[in-house]
């Protein structure tokens, strides 16, 4: 596979991405994939960044390319035993990993109970892309297993999900780039080169480590990733849109089925997640079909309904300040339940929170000496600001609308 023709894909983060004719152009070709070309990867945050048209199409493809090569280094060199299987199993891997993601898709998450993109993906990798896996000789329930995590090769799904993994090394570059932003640079190329296998005792298997000389390199990812989720994807006006996205998907659910629904989205208030009728309808949906319904609801009779929807697409996002008492918070719930009766809809708190280097969890291992021995980065980092990556940042925050600013404001 790593030696076949490849197709080119001219991409604005990595350049040209080559990825072998076979398994992966026909995955790639698959009707249910081009669907990821009309999911944001991103969700909402176009409000705040208006480049972040990108999608989980681009994505996708950027990570698989970036796996493709690491396994290329590791048989040129010698590095870790893959056989031709266990090579496509894990490229197909990388390149199905979002296909159960659905439109806004972390939205929809916190709405509709049941809807996990991961157990969606690994649905659709036995049903609807198994014909296309298994032409190739390729078992949908290896590329499941190593997306899962209890394939025996623990080190192919840590290049896929892990503390440095190929889906994060894209992501951030990509993110960074159509945000506009500059957090997200570091020197992947040099990551990627460094990747190798040590044996894990404790675990009893491979798994991944990165050489030495790519420290500097790693510790450039983990700030990247820092900053990016808190200048990104937890910047207050993203946070926002999110809520007001959400209390709008909350309303229509609580009105249903009075409420008209458009066909492409009538699968979210039917029946149980992983029916089939669930499965059918989520896989033809994308972002336009929640707009569609936003731009449907906005003209619709339900007052409450009608008005969220309208704030929405005029961009008339909640306001935002932080505050973690409860004494607050209540203060400012009752404030807009005066002017606005349906008050959970437009109050609400979030609490965004992150840890950057979950070194216990799943340690990046670096190698140390000869041989194949390992330490933790934490151990051996010579940037003391690194260790401070180790501890939960956590950030409070209180949505409320607009016309409330004055008050809340004399309130703080």
């Amino acid at each position: 596979m790593l030696l076949e023709p490849c197709k080119t894909f001219r991409d604005p983060v990595h350049g040209d991405i080559q990825l072998p004719h076979g398994v992966l152009t026909e995955l790639i070709d698959h009707p249910d994939f081009q669907r990821l070309r009309r999911i944001r990867q991103l969700g909402v945050c176009y409000c705040t960044f208006h480049g972040a048209e990108h999608s989980r199409f681009q994505h996708t493809l950027g990570a698989c390319w970036l796996a493709f090569q690491v396994v290329r280094n590791w048989t040129w060199q010698q590095q870790v035993e893959l056989t031709p299987q266990e090579v496509q199993s894990t490229l197909c891997a990388v390149l199905l990993h979002d296909v159960g993601h659905g439109p806004f898709s972390h939205a929809l998450e916190h709405v509709f109970t049941g809807v996990d993109h991961e157990s969606i993906g690994w649905e659709f990798i036995r049903t609807r892309f198994r014909a296309v896996l298994e032409r190739h000789g390729v078992e949908p329930e290896s590329v499941i297993s190593i997306l899962r995590g209890d394939n025996p090769r623990r080190l192919l799904h840590e290049l896929i999900s892990g503390q440095l993994d190929v889906d994060r090394m894209d992501y951030l570059q990509r993110d960074s780039l159509f945000t506009g932003t500059r957090y997200g640079m570091f020197d992947v190329q040099r990551i990627l080169s460094s990747l190798t296998a040590v044996y894990d005792l404790e675990r009893g298997c491979e798994v991944l480590a990165v050489d030495a000389k790519a420290i500097e390199a790693v510790e450039a990812f983990l700030f990247s990733r820092y900053f990016m989720h808190w200048q990104v994807y937890f910047h207050r006006a993203v946070r926002s849109a999110e809520f007001l996205l959400q209390s709008i998907l909350r309303r229509a659910r609580s009105l249903y089925p009075r409420l008209k629904v458009p066909d492409g989205l009538r699968f979210l208030f039917e029946g149980g997640a992983l029916t089939p009728n669930f499965l059918n309808g989520f896989i033809e949906s994308d972002d336009t079909d929640v707009v569609a319904a936003i731009k449907l609801w906005m003209h619709g009779p339900e007052p409450v309904l009608a008005d969220l929807c309208h704030r929405f697409l005029s961009r008339r996002l909640p306001k935002v300040i932080e505050g973690g008492q409860p004494e607050l918070q209540q203060a400012v719930k009752e404030l807009v339940a005066r002017r606005f009766p349906e008050v959970d809809y437009y109050f609400g708190v979030d609490h965004p929170s992150d840890l950057a280097l979950e070194d216990a969890k799943t340690p990046i291992r670096v190698l140390s000496g000869r041989g194949r021995q390992w330490r933790h980065l934490a151990e051996v980092t010579r940037t003391r600001a690194l260790r401070s990556l180790s501890e939960r940042v956590s950030q409070d925050l209180i949505f409320f609308p607009p016309e409330c600013r004055d008050e809340v404001e004399r309130l703080v």
